[in-house]
């Protein structure tokens, strides 16, 4: 079973509802315990409205479990997650060629990852705008 991660667009919602979210995250710096599910679902009916695009399937909890980051986790998946971490980054020139360039990488997996034009584009879209990702 894999995840699908995606970029998202940090608009029509505030931090808050990203706390809520990934308070169950481990690993996230959000991550509390998490929160009562009314208040998170609210926060998921958020987020899934922020414009977004898909960056590819990935097995984080394979990838943790087996150690084996090149069965479980695309190079492209990693860059972008790396890339836009936790501090909500802007789009900028530099973050969209950094972007193009993690895009490229490798996929020794089986898993999909989306066409490098297809991020590049979404990118540039919302350029000024912060981003953060999601797996889904």
């Amino acid at each position: 079973m894999s995840a699908d991660l995606t970029i998202h667009v940090f608009e029509g919602i505030a931090e808050h509802d990203l706390e809520t979210f990934f308070s169950a995250t481990l690993g996230s710096k959000y991550h509390h315990g998490g929160v009562k599910q009314g208040i998170w679902e609210e926060s998921y009916r958020k987020i899934s409205r922020t414009p977004s695009v898909w960056v590819g399937q990935v097995s984080w909890l394979k990838c943790a479990l087996s150690n084996d980051p090149d069965t479980y986790v695309p190079g492209p998946v990693e860059a972008i997650s790396e890339l836009v971490g936790e501090d909500l980054p802007a789009i900028d020139d530099l973050f969209i060629s950094r972007a193009a360039e993690a895009m490229a990488l490798a996929n020794s997996t089986s898993y999909s990852v989306a066409k490098p034009g297809d991020v590049v584009e979404f990118l540039q879209t919302h350029k000024g705008k912060r981003v953060f990702t999601v797996s889904w």
